[in-house]
């Protein structure tokens, strides 16, 4: 299994995923907001480990935790609040990219007008993401 590493802007926060990364860019509110823009995030199948740094937790929701460099302010992770390892890192923090593509857009009826991807990975809506977490016969 791969393995792979990534720091903030600063270099105080290094993190380490094992696995094959996978791309996604999240259009919700909430991440436009955090990124600047369309947030554009990894998530890998061995997980995320943070190794070293100083983050800061910010609970966005009831149910999720967004993670920021305490020195250079990097917005860097996303993880569910009961866990304790991060569930998703900004693509952007990544040491070497691997000739990634963008696995799916999510949250896309959200996404803002004054923007737009011209790739043809699968546009998926915030209902069909929670859909996602829902334990099987929970409804959504």
């Amino acid at each position: 299994m791969s393995t792979h590493t990534g720091h903030c802007l600063c270099g105080d926060v290094k993190w380490q995923a094992r696995g094959q990364p996978h791309l996604h860019v999240c259009h919700c509110t909430m991440c436009v907001r955090w990124a600047g823009g369309p947030n554009m995030c990894l998530t890998f199948e061995g997980g995320i480990q943070i190794m070293s740094g100083p983050v800061q937790w910010y609970a966005s929701s009831e149910w999720a935790e967004r993670g920021s460099c305490l020195g250079c302010g990097s917005a860097l992770f996303y993880k569910m609040r009961e866990d304790a390892n991060p569930q998703s890192v900004s693509a952007g923090s990544l040491d070497k990219a691997p000739g990634l593509a963008i696995s799916e857009h999510i949250f896309i009826e959200e996404k803002p007008a004054y923007y737009d991807f011209a790739d043809s990975a699968p546009r998926i809506t915030g209902a069909e993401v929670v859909a996602r977490f829902q334990p099987p016969g929970e409804p959504s």
